[in-house]
């Protein structure tokens, strides 16, 4: 008994098809990883604002708090998504070996009881087994798609959101940075400004300008008149008293 090639291709086909659908299957696993250093990031970034977030006021608090609400319904979607493509779905499975050992018994079987020599028995028996490997390969690889698709469909979901939740939570660390900056620079320039409104300062004017003209006159001009008991310059007389 030749063997069919037609039944050799499908079985490879179908056969390839099935484990690649088992593979995809593990794939959702291998994405968890990705999702909790994402949300270690988020937690260590919300961390180091929390201090700001609780202090903040007025519109800074309205603003940081759309942020961080925009944040929680991100991941909150992200792990409902990612809870779906988790979640315990009926894959189906090719026939387990000794099922396939007992049916492969019983065709052959069969077939000698109905007159077939040992050799044609046996070959009659590995065809019947590999023509129900092929259909079960087919129906396994299409439901097991099936179920893939989705898992992948939600995994994308649970991947859009976790980046909206990281981008929001980017948005509002970046936001804080910025006004710490400017909060900074803004105190300076107020005691500027606040320093020379004050009524009590005192500002230079031209009254303030004229009398220290005025005081270095009088000083120039004591500088010049000699006291009758001090000593007489050199080179000038004395003046005696009349």
């Amino acid at each position: 008994m030749a063997i069919d090639p037609e039944l050799e291709y499908l079985e490879k086909l179908f056969g390839d098809a099935y484990r690649k659908e088992i593979d995809q299957e593990e794939n959702v696993w291998r994405s968890l990883p990705f999702f909790a250093a994402t949300l270690a990031l988020q937690l260590a970034g919300l961390a180091q604002i929390r201090d700001w977030v609780g202090d903040a006021q007025g519109w800074l608090f309205w603003v940081a708090l759309t942020f961080l609400l925009l944040a929680a319904l991100a991941t909150l979607a992200a792990l409902v998504f990612l809870a779906q493509s988790i979640w315990p779905a009926r894959f189906r499975y090719a026939t387990s070996e000794p099922e396939l050992q007992d049916y492969v018994e019983r065709v052959r079987a069969t077939a000698i009881a109905s007159g077939s020599s040992q050799d044609e028995a046996t070959l009659t028996a590995v065809a019947a087994a590999r023509t129900v490997m092929v259909q079960q390969y087919a129906v396994s690889a299409s439901n097991n798609r099936l179920l893939n698709q989705g898992r992948a469909n939600r995994r994308t979901r649970a991947g859009l959101a976790t980046l909206a939740s990281v981008f929001a939570v980017l948005v509002l660390v970046a936001f804080v940075v910025v006004s710490r900056l400017h909060g900074h620079e803004q105190p300076s320039n107020a005691v500027r400004q606040s320093g020379a409104g004050q009524p009590g300062a005192v500002q230079p004017g031209p009254a303030a300008d004229q009398s220290g003209d005025a005081a270095a006159g009088r000083g120039g001009v004591q500088g010049l008149v000699e006291r009758p008991h001090d000593p007489p310059a050199s080179g000038r007389p004395r003046a005696g008293r009349p």
